[in-house]
């Protein structure tokens, strides 16, 4: 059962006081018209009439003042005080002082057979309409009493005429209109209840459902049939790198058109996922018409964001690879000591001529190598999950900047530029304190090499386009070469004869494990730049 609001109850009160104000200033004009036509009957000598027939004196000045009085009040209705209206006092009385004038107009025009009693009728109908409650019946019972009450009188003047038998079929007409004229006003007021109720609730759905597509994580577009836009949520501006509030999006990008096109073709086909831009994170696309039969009409596109699928699979498979992974270094690790430890007896000895120390250098310094990848391996398998905090961007740069320094270079350039500096991330700051270290501890030796200085920037801030926070590392070196970014994250990849082919590697995990992204581009003004895209702090899941 629908409940209806109170402020709908009130709305439906506030239009039927409205419409009977409007319908009181009409029937004040109606009851001055007919003041006029019965007194131009009256007047008139070419119709014999029985209006006034026992009075004409009375009749013409009380249909007159009749006149005055309805005309007056036509015009005085609107400047009266609403809470008039709302008690139904002066409805009440006009309807009633209709009654009791037309009832003596009835008296002095020989009773019931002047036909006056149908007019009256009309007052009646309207007091059931304009009254609500028992007040209508009422007055309509007052009606009827009045009639039986002015045909007893008749029967009591000369010439004695009466009929009472007419006066009582008008009186039970004027109680039967009144009666099923409420009836029918209660069951269209409810009607006018329910259906404004129903409205209300559909609207109320609909803002849910707005609401509840807006928070989607999963982005959500309606297109057309000719593959405009007539919905899109705020994951769906993010995951394809739109403005948050660019109302400039009219069509679908090319490249989901392309997609759709496809689909329409063939729905069995499926979207293999895919990368919108360099920076933002890869996604899949599936569709579904918004009419089941007919998926060259509006089709709704879902856009969802692979990155947490794929975090998923990696943590199961390296979960497997981080077992065996740690049972194997721990197999290499004691005789690569043994070797180690062998290697650095054998270099005390004192009849080690300068080819033997260099072999033995060698030695030590591939031990070292595979010790490090030992060490980076078993961090790997015993990582922690991460334990997420709320950081301002600017500020643990700045306690980050400090601390780089005194542990490794003091001479380093490390330059720091955050816009907005209210930029907050939700990030394990272990994990993000190491990612960082390995990104600017490669850009620092890099530009060393490349322009003779340690230098790195970290600028970080807002992307306008996903609404997420970013860190960029910023290095004067020589770049990465093309035909070698594709490799760039991969497990032991390295350009260097010295490096592991771990240290971006790691840093990838550790960003996906915080639900963040890392992209590596050529900078704008040489050297290379990697950008950490991280996750909404306020939508990061858990």
């Amino acid at each position: 059962m629908i409940t209806p609001h109170q402020d709908i109850v009130a709305e439906v009160e506030a239009r039927r006081l409205a419409l009977n104000s409007t319908l009181l200033r009409v029937y004040h004009y109606y009851r001055a018209l007919m003041g006029v036509a019965l007194l131009a009957v009256f007047l008139q000598s070419t119709i014999d009439t029985p209006l006034g027939t026992r009075g004409p004196e009375p009749f013409f000045w009380i249909t007159f003042i009749y006149i005055i009085f309805n005309s007056l009040s036509a015009f005085a209705t609107p400047l009266m005080p609403r809470r008039i209206f709302e008690r139904q006092i002066a409805t009440t009385l006009f309807v009633l002082v209709d009654i009791v004038v037309l009832t003596i107009l009835m008296y002095l025009s020989s009773g019931v057979a002047s036909g006056l009693g149908v007019v009256i009728l009309v007052s009646v109908a309207v007091g059931a309409i304009l009254v609500t409650g028992r007040i209508s019946t009422a007055i309509a019972a007052a009606a009827a009493i009045a009639v039986l009450y002015e045909e007893f009188y008749l029967s009591l003047t000369p010439p004695y005429d009466n009929d009472f038998f007419q006066a009582g079929v008008l009186g039970a007409l004027y109680l039967l209109s009144s009666i099923s004229i409420q009836v029918l006003s209660n069951r269209l007021r409810k009607s006018e209840i329910s259906s404004m109720t129903s409205a209300a609730e559909a609207a109320d759905l609909e803002r849910v459902n707005r609401s509840i597509i807006a928070r989607m994580r999963t982005g959500i577009i309606v297109a057309t049939a000719d593959d405009a836009i007539r919905t899109i949520n705020q994951s769906a501006r993010a995951l394809l790198g739109f403005a948050a509030h660019d109302s400039a999006i009219r069509l679908l990008p090319d490249s989901l058109r392309d997609r759709l096109s496809a689909w329409r073709a063939d729905i069995s086909v499926r979207t293999a996922p895919f990368q919108f831009a360099p920076t933002l994170p890869e996604i899949r696309v599936n569709f579904s018409a918004v009419r089941a039969d007919q998926p060259a009409g509006d089709v709704i596109v879902f856009i969802e964001d692979t990155t947490e699928v794929q975090q998923q699979a990696q943590q199961l498979k390296l979960a497997a690879l981080g077992r065996l992974s740690a049972t194997i270094a721990h197999e290499i690790r004691n005789p690569l000591s043994a070797a180690r430890h062998a290697a650095q007896l054998l270099g005390e000895s004192k009849n080690l001529d300068k080819g033997d120390t260099r072999l033995i250098a060698i030695i030590d310094n591939h031990c070292q190598r595979m010790n490090r990848v030992i060490e980076n391996v078993l961090e790997l398998s015993r990582r922690k999950p991460p334990s997420p905090v709320r950081l301002n961007l600017a500020t643990w740069l700045g306690d980050f900047v400090t601390q780089f320094k005194q542990a490794d270079m003091e001479d380093a350039d490390i330059r720091v530029h955050v816009t907005p500096a209210s930029t907050e991330v939700r990030v394990d700051p272990t994990h993000l304190a190491q990612a960082v270290t390995n990104l600017a501890a490669n850009g620092i030796r890099y530009s060393k090499e490349q322009a003779g200085r340690p230098f790195v920037a970290l600028e970080g801030g807002i992307d306008p386009t996903t609404d997420r926070p970013y860190l960029n590392v910023i290095d004067a070196g020589p770049g990465v070469p093309n035909d070698q970014i594709d490799n760039l994250f991969e497990p032991f990849f390295t350009t260097t004869r010295t490096g592991t082919g771990l240290g971006l590697y790691i840093t990838k995990e550790l960003c996906e494990a915080n639900q963040a992204r890392i992209t590596y581009t050529r900078h704008e003004g040489g050297g290379s730049c990697f950008r950490i895209n991280f996750a909404h702090p306020d939508r990061i899941t858990a």
